[in-house]
């Protein structure tokens, strides 16, 4: 029974550790992906490493901490190992101790002001830089379509040196199997004007993605707990086979004694 609970526990474990390592991956390709797209000059001279630059590295460790763990912890319970067992023990602990602390740490400094500062800086300068440079511009206009937003501060960002809101701005309309078709996104649009600039749709979703992976990692914790007591429990199981093993030889050696 321990051992079939403990490859559940670590099976579960293991899922919910690799979900939080891809979901972290997938933030910090957000991130890189628009702060490649400033004027490296401005930040020749900045070495800081900002906290949404920062915490989906926490989580990326946690999830493979977590991952490797639980491999161990399957091994160990297929194995019937105590050594492995108590390895995963030790180890499982420290699992638990780091996605609790990955959990507290990014919900405590992803709403704070320096936080909120780098992604509005960083979307300004993204946004300034698209109006000399087309690719950036492109890569900007990819950025308001994923993120159904428009200019950096709000859609007004473009009427003094735009006649009409860049087609990202816009929706594009689908007619069942034929091809889409944009709409006239002219200063007067009103579902472009109604749209959030790109630096408030930023910070909340870097908000909500690091809420949802610290509820991820709390997750884990939980399931780390579960997974922790099953294993003292099959640590215990396995602790007392031998001394089983060796009350049977020993009634067998005084069986042979009195033959």
């Amino acid at each position: 029974m321990a051992k079939s609970c403990a490859y559940v526990t670590n099976a579960i474990h293991a899922i919910l550790g690799l979900a939080l390592t891809c979901a972290a991956l997938w933030l910090f390709v957000e991130v890189k992906q628009i702060t490649d797209l400033r004027n490296s000059n401005h930040y020749l001279l900045d070495y800081n490493l900002y906290w949404p630059q920062a915490i989906p590295w926490f989580f990326i460790f946690v999830g493979f901490l977590v991952m490797s763990i639980s491999f161990c912890g399957v091994f160990g319970a297929s194995k019937s190992s105590k050594g492995l067992v108590f390895t995963h023990i030790i180890f499982v602990s420290i699992s638990i101790f780091a996605a609790i602390t990955a959990a507290i740490v990014a919900l405590v400094f992803v709403d704070n002001k320096v936080a909120s500062d780098f992604i509005k800086d960083t979307i300004w300068d993204v946004y300034f830089q698209s109006k000399t440079n087309p690719d950036v511009a492109q890569a900007f206009g990819s950025i308001e379509k994923r993120m159904q937003c428009c200019g950096a501060d709000g859609p007004r960002d473009y009427v003094n040196w735009k006649d009409n809101f860049p087609q990202s701005c816009c929706d594009v309309f689908y007619h069942g199997f034929l091809e889409p078709y944009a709409i006239d996104c002219d200063i007067t649009n009103k579902m472009a004007n109604e749209r959030h600039g790109c630096t408030e749709v930023a910070t909340q979703y870097t908000s909500i993605a690091v809420k949802v992976l610290s509820a991820v990692s709390i997750l884990i914790a939980v399931v780390g707990i579960i997974s922790l007591l099953t294993s003292i429990q099959l640590s215990k199981k396995l602790r007392r086979r031998p001394r089983r093993v060796e009350n049977v030889q020993v009634e067998f050696e005084s069986q042979k004694v009195l033959l």
